[in-house]
């Protein structure tokens, strides 16, 4: 079943009182690590501290793999904020879970793939957040590297920076639970962030 633009709205209304209630977004001047600034931050890191909602967005990302019916046999976790919604949402999929690592270990058997994976398997890719892509494709990389086959990538918040598009470039599909711009007007009708604030972010947004 297809996911609309308003199935996104709507998941993004809901998260949006998530993220407040768990201080997971803030506003203000912060230098992202690419170096830019930005009005905003979120920090989905947080989000395992308050359990209740911590399942709840994990219980909206299964649904969503249920909705788009996902083909795929494993899930692999983007390390290291992937890792706790990656492990939570395979355990509500009853899906086997493994994690993908940018390199492989120095000692061992120098894996760039944790936890058992057969050549051919379909992967779903799991991460927090998503702005340009890059440590999704890394983990990408690597799991086709060990003969892994990976379609799908869902992302509990999309920051709407070019990463969809990177991904497509990939032959990637992008599944999100929510979008960073519904959820800004969300808190605005909600009167949790001045106008102000609101329309900055959304010229932020406009710029990218």
């Amino acid at each position: 079943m297809e996911n609309t633009a308003s199935d996104l709205t709507e998941r993004s209304q809901q998260l949006a009182s998530i993220l407040y209630q768990s201080s997971c977004l803030d506003f203000g001047e912060f230098t992202l690590t690419s170096g830019k600034k930005s009005p905003y931050y979120v920090d989905l890191r947080l989000l395992p501290s308050y359990p209740e909602l911590f399942d709840r967005v994990a219980t909206m990302a299964a649904e969503l793999v249920r909705q788009a019916e996902m083909d795929f046999d494993l899930v692999s976790a983007v390390p290291t904020g992937g890792l706790p919604f990656g492990t939570l949402l395979a355990h509500k999929l009853e899906a086997p879970l493994t994690y993908a690592r940018k390199r492989g270990k120095s000692h061992g058997a120098e894996r760039k793939v944790e936890g058992k994976m057969e050549e051919g398997d379909r992967v779903l890719v799991v991460d927090d957040i998503i702005t340009t892509g890059g440590s999704i494709l890394e983990a990408v990389e690597s799991i086709r590297a060990n003969k892994g086959r990976v379609e799908d990538v869902l992302v509990i918040l999309d920051r709407t920076e070019g990463g969809g598009e990177n991904l497509r470039q990939q032959g990637l599909e992008l599944h999100k639970v929510g979008d960073i711009g519904p959820v800004v007007r969300e808190l605005r009708e909600a009167g949790k962030i001045s106008r102000k604030m609101s329309d900055k972010v959304k010229k932020y947004l406009a710029e990218r």
